[in-house]
């Protein structure tokens, strides 16, 4: 085979690469920013809900039972704004790895055809580390939401238990408080987002 040959040959292999990986890097980037998103806006419906529970109990006859409860609560949102960092440094470490993969690519415009399978071979153990840490981010996701939803009921729970304790007087001070709490909350969860991103 002639030189021009092996050149035209490696040079089709590195566009064939660089298409595949591009792709899958897309998809890959896509699917962190998706999963942050719908995490920064669980974690803002938890921090809103908890606000309003604060505010809540200090009325009814069952004020320490709730306060335990709310304590309780409280204890799980912080469990989930760990578990929300630790999906965040695991967004950044998969970010990096794309980094080396692109990287990876571009030192391949550089190889010979054998150095070329070499780095083959070891780009698709990385992408296959890749897809084995993306599999566990999505099912660390999974329970996140499914943990999320579980407090989101309890929560409810609390806020019905609360309503049955209060006196019909206080429905209206409480629709005016539970407002003031959510024009709170809808002002500061851009913010919130934007430190997200």
């Amino acid at each position: 085979m002639s030189a021009v040959d092996k050149l035209e040959a490696l040079m089709k292999l590195e566009l064939d690469l660089k298409a595949q990986y591009e792709k899958k890097i897309t998809a890959e980037r896509y699917k962190v920013e998706e999963a942050m998103a719908t995490q920064a806006k669980l974690q803002a419906t938890v921090v809103e809900q908890a606000t309003q529970i604060s505010t809540l109990k200090a009325s009814g006859t069952e004020s320490k039972r709730l306060e335990q409860e709310l304590r309780e609560s409280n204890n799980r949102v912080e469990k989930l704004k760990n578990e929300s960092e630790a999906l965040r440094k695991k967004a950044k470490e998969t970010s990096k790895e794309l980094n080396e993969l692109k990287s990876a690519i571009k030192a391949l415009k550089q190889l010979d055809a054998e150095k070329l399978k070499k780095n083959l071979v070891g780009a698709k153990k990385k992408l296959e580390e890749q897809r084995t840490a993306n599999t566990l981010l999505s099912k660390n996701i999974k329970n996140y939401k499914q943990e999320n939803h579980e407090h989101l009921n309890t929560i409810a729970k609390l806020e019905a238990e609360l309503e049955e304790f209060k006196p019909a007087d206080d429905t209206e001070q409480e629709t005016t408080d539970s407002a003031n709490t959510a024009e709170t909350v809808a002002s500061e969860e851009p913010t919130a987002v934007a430190e997200q991103a």
